[in-house]
């Protein structure tokens, strides 16, 4: 999807976490995304309490300290691939905010193409030592639960919802991972 097909947002990309140092600061684009994640919907989550599921975060694979740098662009351009694939959907609720929607894969958009421009500069993933989980390997996993999580919920309004929150935990953690590593 090209970013041409969206309405134009001005994301103002500003130097103040690890991944400026390759020219991949993400750090103001993935505040606006949370943004707009947050106000795509009002819809109350409590009659979806019922619909709640542990996706399973897998902060811990992503946290150790054998993580690379060079990783942690690689971790983040994944999972902000997954959640542009999800927020790709034919199916997502009607009754979310679309201008939200539209800037929400816009800046997703965006920054995955700054990203590759930073992997492409030889930026390349360390495979983990023998007996540590492929950080990558298991983000697949965890989206792809999502994934069909939505599914098997018949993509309801409250799985949207439920999946939303969620996502917004994954931006969370995305803006700590960029922060810790400046430091």
């Amino acid at each position: 999807m090209t970013s041409w097909t969206f309405l134009p947002v001005a994301l103002v990309l500003l130097c103040s976490s690890t991944l400026c140092s390759m020219g991949c600061d993400l750090t103001q684009g993935l505040k606006e995304d949370f943004s707009f994640l947050n106000q795509m919907s009002t819809f109350s989550l409590g009659p979806c309490w019922k619909d709640r599921t542990n996706f399973n975060f897998p902060k811990e694979a992503m946290e150790g300290s054998q993580l690379q740098r060079e990783n942690v662009t690689v971790i983040v351009h994944e999972m902000l691939q997954q959640i542009f694939t999800i927020f790709s959907l034919n199916a997502t609720p009607a009754a979310w905010n679309q201008t939200q929607l539209i800037q929400l894969l816009s800046g997703l958009d965006q920054q995955l193409e700054q990203l590759e421009s930073c992997l492409g500069q030889g930026i390349e993933w360390e495979e983990p030592s023998l007996g540590s989980e492929n950080p990558r390997l298991v983000l697949k996993s965890y989206f792809q639960g999502i994934s069909q999580y939505l599914q098997g919920k018949e993509y309801s309004r409250c799985a949207w919802e439920i999946m939303r929150v969620e996502i917004r935990r994954v931006f969370l953690f995305m803006n700590k991972l960029t922060r810790n590593l400046r430091n």
